[in-house]
């Protein structure tokens, strides 16, 4: 926020490209989160800002910066060292120090024990280090059992305070915690155990949490200086753009805070009050923003189509944004055969939400573009943050949310991207079911040597025709085609020859019904096909069998077999504004099918 402060004042625009997870594991989720970190487009930017402390996933970190050095696009790496970049160093050392010194020489307290981070970490060992420097330099003895790792987390602190209520040694006057969350940690088990804090123990933190904001007694820790570190980012970039020969380290100072947990202020009775009023009215929002994203969730069982999915996120949705999805989202292909382990090279925005109001989408865009128009957003929007939607390492789209700093609520954007993706995989299973279920239904009316309907199918078609002829006066045609000769082609060449045969008439009748008609095969070398006879001579009864007649002359004078594809059609006129019933014409047109068999005795030979 403070970056985006500082460069908002230097007149730059700010993406934030933002995983919910730190990619330390490598794990389908992981992956899938890792993801948005392929939208970084070299040939937009001006410099990168990356927080590898964060990204907890070396091989994304060298990848980015690769690409970045590739396009000579200057990178900012925030607390590491890294060859090549900008960095900018938190300076830890000085700060812990002084707050270890504060506690020895300012409250001149003697028995200090220590709760570190992970064993063998530098940053644990860093703290750890000021800690034996102060005790060295204070005649203070250093011993052992006063030191306990609480991993930087919460239940393994609560075991390290269980460990020191066990020791023979005299109990500490003070204990330093290497981060904020170990003191509030140990400013609990104490309170449990009956001790006050400042008043039997001293308790300090370090890293200046959000939650510290909401415990009792405020900590004395030290917090960065993030103003300091905002305006450095710009100065270093307005340095590059200058071309100025800029500094490659620097150091971002840690700000003392004297609080409560050491005595250096009173604990304030009041503020306790205010803190619990705050934290309620923080619970009373989060609780108010699940139950809109129960809500949300339901709505969107019913959506039928992406467009409907959009219009329903845009209520939704907290902020102006965007949703864009790969253009491949619903493709009809199995995953693992479509699968591109990211982003296709174009996306589809199913949703922009203008103050909770949907606006009308764009077409398709190209992925590195990263939206439809953007020079034109960021004159409107000069900090947008993209988030990826995922279902473990499949990846379905992204999240774009213009942020306004004064205002963001980063916990419901994360709750409404983590409701969004499933929503999105729900509907993605839906859609896959519903085309099982369709190519299911397929298989019991199509016949499955021609792929055209069977008798099941066609009676089940034949009911839509019948009905549209009858509101538009139209007669129906009704053909009998027998196939001449199959017997002698199965027995004198094989039967699959005779399958040729039939899925060569087969073809014919649907070339000639497949628009308008239906044509089917009942069995063996019996085929029916319907057709509305509209009026027009190319839709009549002689030119319907001329044209199948055609198709199968066009096809014996490519397929180069010892016998010729022929047939016998008869042909009936069903009148379905009357009562006729299709079955007496199709019987009809066996009958004139028959007649013209015995009259031709056709033959394939």
């Amino acid at each position: 926020m403070s970056i985006s402060k500082y460069a908002a004042a230097g007149n730059y625009k700010t993406l934030l490209f933002n995983a919910f997870s730190d990619l330390f594991s490598d794990n389908a989720d992981a992956r899938g989160e890792g993801s948005v970190f392929d939208l970084v487009n070299p040939e937009i930017l001006d410099a990168l800002v990356i927080y590898p402390e964060s990204i907890k996933n070396d091989g994304r970190i060298e990848q980015m910066i690769a690409d970045m050095n590739k396009a000579n696009v200057p990178v900012i790496s925030i607390d590491r060292r890294i060859a090549g970049c900008y960095c900018l160093m938190f300076n830890y050392t000085d700060t812990f120090e002084d707050i270890v010194r504060h506690v020895v020489e300012d409250h001149a307290c003697r028995r200090v024990n220590f709760i570190a981070g992970i064993k063998d970490n530098p940053f644990s060992d860093e703290r750890m280090e000021c800690y034996k420097k102060v005790l060295r330099e204070n005649d203070i003895e250093i011993e052992e059992e006063r030191i306990g790792y609480g991993d930087f987390w919460d239940l393994p602190t609560v075991r390290v305070m269980e460990d020191f209520f066990s020791s023979e040694l005299p109990f500490p006057e003070a204990i330093v915690c290497a981060n904020d969350l170990m003191a509030i940690t140990a400013c609990q088990v104490l309170r449990g155990r009956g001790y006050n804090v400042p008043d039997d123990v001293i308790v300090t933190g370090f890293d200046g949490m959000e939650l510290e904001k909401y415990v009792s007694p405020r900590l004395t820790t030290a917090a960065p200086d993030c103003d300091f570190l905002g305006a450095a980012v710009v100065k270093i970039i307005d340095g590059i753009m200058a071309g100025d020969n800029v500094e490659k380290l620097w150091d971002v100072p840690y700000l003392m805070r004297y609080s409560e947990s050491c005595g250096c202020q009173p604990v304030d009775a009041e503020q306790v009050g205010e803190k619990i009023v705050n934290v309620y009215r923080l619970m009373k929002h989060s609780y108010g923003h699940e139950v809109h994203m129960f809500s949300y969730l339901s709505k969107t069982i019913d959506c039928r189509s992406l467009e409907d999915m959009g219009k329903i996120m845009s209520s939704y949705s907290d902020y102006f944004s965007w949703c864009c999805v790969n253009s491949d989202f619903l493709s009809p292909q199995r995953d693992k055969d479509r699968y591109h382990g990211s982003f296709p090279s174009k996306m589809k925005v199913i949703m922009h939400c203008e103050d909770a109001h949907f606006v009308p989408c764009q077409p398709e865009f190209e992925t590195h573009e990263l939206l439809p128009d953007l020079g034109n957003v960021l004159e409107s929007f000069p900090f947008l943050m993209f988030t990826p939607l995922h279902f473990q390492d499949e990846v379905m789209g992204y999240v774009v949310s213009a942020i306004n700093v004064d205002n963001f609520v980063f916990e419901n954007t994360r709750r409404f991207i983590s409701n969004t993706s499933q929503i999105f995989e729900n509907f993605k299973n839906r859609k896959s079911l519903e085309r099982a279920n369709a190519e299911l239904a397929e298989m019991h009316i199509r016949d499955p040597l021609t792929g055209i309907f069977n008798r099941r199918g066609f009676y089940k078609n034949a009911s839509k025709l019948i009905r549209r002829c009858d509101r538009s006066g139209d007669k129906l045609l009704v053909f009998s085609v027998d196939m001449d000769g199959l017997k002698i082609i199965n027995d004198t060449y094989g039967h699959n020859e005779g399958d040729k045969a039939i899925k060569a008439v087969a073809n014919a009748l649907n070339r000639c019904f497949g628009e308008t008609g239906v044509c089917s095969r009942f069995g063996g070398d019996e085929f029916v096909a319907i057709a509305p006879a509209n009026g027009d001579t190319q839709v009549s009864p002689d030119r319907m069998s001329a044209a199948i007649d055609d198709c199968l002359r066009e096809y014996n004078s490519r397929s180069r077999a010892p016998y010729k594809v022929m047939i016998s059609c008869g042909t009936s006129v069903m009148d379905v504004c009357r009562t006729d019933k299709l079955d007496d014409h199709i019987k009809l047109a066996d009958t004139d099918m028959y007649r013209k068999k015995r009259e031709h005795h056709g033959t394939a030979f």
